[in-house]
């Protein structure tokens, strides 16, 4: 019990640095890449955040990490990597997620009892106009090619739901998960359609906070 609650204090931890999206991640959104949600529970203090760190893991003696290409799961549940922004979208989170998780674990490409395997996925991108209350959750497909921007005068942000798995390499043990949605920063041009500027903000955050959490998981006490 006391690694469960110190992981999540790990999450919550990291919620500052979060933008706000006044929206939770509910089960309707579950894309099923996690495969089982239903020990995931609320950060302490960013709500939107649901995460699990299972108990009685020894971090200590992960020493490597392979990071899986970044999977983008449609509405429908399909795996999708084509489209100039999606491709984008996962090649850029990669990188950031590559960057962070080096400072803190050696990069490898071939599974090992010391090493952890990271697999992020991106599961929504969606366009929101504030002033009309509530978020219009598009398909993917509609976001690249841009017949969801409209030229009205409200304020429009762009949310991704991502969810991310990191797995024992060699068991395939889940060691810990977590489900978020946030927002981007307020779109300029309204006119043309999604592109990665919109997205990377977001990207960055999370890439942060995984680096943060493995490496309070790696020395906490």
């Amino acid at each position: 019990m006391k690694k469960i609650i110190s992981g999540l204090l790990i999450f919550s931890l990291l919620a500052i640095i979060s933008c706000t999206t006044n929206e939770k991640v509910t089960e309707e959104k579950y894309s099923g890449f996690l495969n089982d949600y239903s020990n995931l529970r609320p950060d302490p203090i960013d709500a939107d955040t649901l995460a699990y760190v299972t108990p009685e893991i020894n971090w200590k003696k992960y020493n490597n990490a392979i990071i899986d290409k970044v999977t983008i799961i449609t509405p429908e549940g399909q795996e999708k990597n084509d489209g100039a922004l999606l491709l984008a979208v996962t090649d850029k989170y990669r990188e950031l997620i590559s960057e962070q998780v080096a400072k803190e674990f050696n990069l490898v490409d071939k599974a090992a009892l010391d090493t952890i395997r990271v697999q992020p996925a991106i599961t929504s991108i969606s366009i929101s106009h504030d002033d009309k209350g509530f978020y219009q959750y598009l398909p993917i497909g509609m976001v690249v090619t841009g017949a969801a921007r409209t030229s009205g005068l409200s304020k429009e942000n762009v949310r991704v739901i991502t969810e991310i798995k990191v797995i024992d390499s060699v068991s395939g043990q889940v060691l810990a998960k977590a489900i978020d949605l946030k927002a981007g920063k307020e779109m300029q041009n309204k006119e043309s359609e999604v592109v990665l500027s919109d997205v990377e903000p977001v990207l960055e955050q999370w890439a942060q906070r995984l680096f943060n959490v493995l490496s309070g998981l790696k020395h906490q006490e």
